[in-house]
C-alpha cells in the first residue's frame, strides 16, 4: 500500500519545486519542522511578496549588581530608571577614561624602551613604586590619627607631654595584647593536658 502524498498549505508545493536541488528532502522537512514560519517565509520570498521584519524576543536586561542599585537607585524602587541609568553609565565612562589615562601615564613613566607595553622589569619597577606609595600613605594616615587623638593644642605636632600620653597608651595596649596571648596559650596547654589525661 503506497503512502498518500503529504498535504501542504497553498503555495508550498511551488516553493518546494524552486528549492535548490542540492537540498535533500530530509533537510527540507527538518527545516520546515523546526521553524513554524518556514512555509510562509519561503513562499513569500519565492513569490516576491514583501516581508515584515519581526524582532526576536529582547534579551534579558543586564543584571544590575546590588552595589550599583545601592548607589544609584535614588527612589529605592529596586531598579534603575532612565535618569539613574544615565548616572551609572556616566560614572562608568569616567572610570574607563581614568583607566585609559592611568595606562597612558604608566607607559609614559615606565615604558623605557618605548615599545608601547610594559615588560617584566618595567612592571616590577611600577609595582615597587606602587608599594612604596601605599606604605607612605599608610604611614601618613597613622600619623594623622595620632595627631587627631593626642595633639591637644592643635599645633600640628606632638609635644613632650602629648608624646608621653601616647607612649603610655601604647604600653597599655601592648600589655593587654601580651595578657591575651598568655591566656590563649594557657588555655591551649590546659586543653592538651586534658586530652593527654583522657588518653591514659
Amino acid at each position: 500500500m503506497s503512502t498518500p502524498p503529504a498535504v501542504f498549505p497553498d503555495g508550498v508545493l511551488e516553493v518546494k519545486k524552486r528549492l535548490p536541488a542540492k537540498l535533500s528532502q530530509l533537510r527540507y522537512f527538518t527545516f520546515m519542522k523546526i521553524n513554524p514560519y518556514a512555509y510562509i517565509l519561503c513562499a513569500a520570498a519565492f513569490l516576491g511578496l514583501p516581508l515584515v521584519s519581526v524582532s526576536a524576543p529582547a534579551a534579558d536586561e543586564e543584571k544590575i549588581p546590588p552595589s550599583v542599585l545601592k548607589k544609584y537607585d535614588a527612589n529605592k524602587d529596586g531598579t534603575l530608571d532612565a535618569t539613574e541609568q544615565a548616572a551609572w553609565q556616566a560614572d562608568k565612562e569616567k572610570q574607563r577614561a581614568a583607566r585609559v589615562a592611568q595606562r597612558a601615564e604608566d607607559l609614559a613613566r615606565y615604558d623605557t624602551d618605548k615599545d608601547g607595553k610594559l615588560e617584566k622589569d618595567e612592571r616590577a619597577a611600577m609595582k615597587a613604586d606602587d608599594e612604596k606609595a601605599r606604605a607612605e600613605k599608610k604611614a601618613a594616615e597613622a600619623e594623622a590619627k595620632k595627631l587627631a587623638k593626642y595633639d591637644k593644642n592643635q599645633n600640628g605636632k606632638l609635644e613632650d607631654d602629648e608624646l608621653a600620653v601616647m607612649k603610655a597608651d601604647e604600653e597599655k595596649h601592648k600589655a593587654a595584647a601580651e595578657k591575651r596571648k598568655a591566656t590563649l596559650e594557657a588555655r591551649k596547654q590546659a586543653k592538651e593536658e586534658g586530652q593527654d589525661a583522657d588518653s591514659r
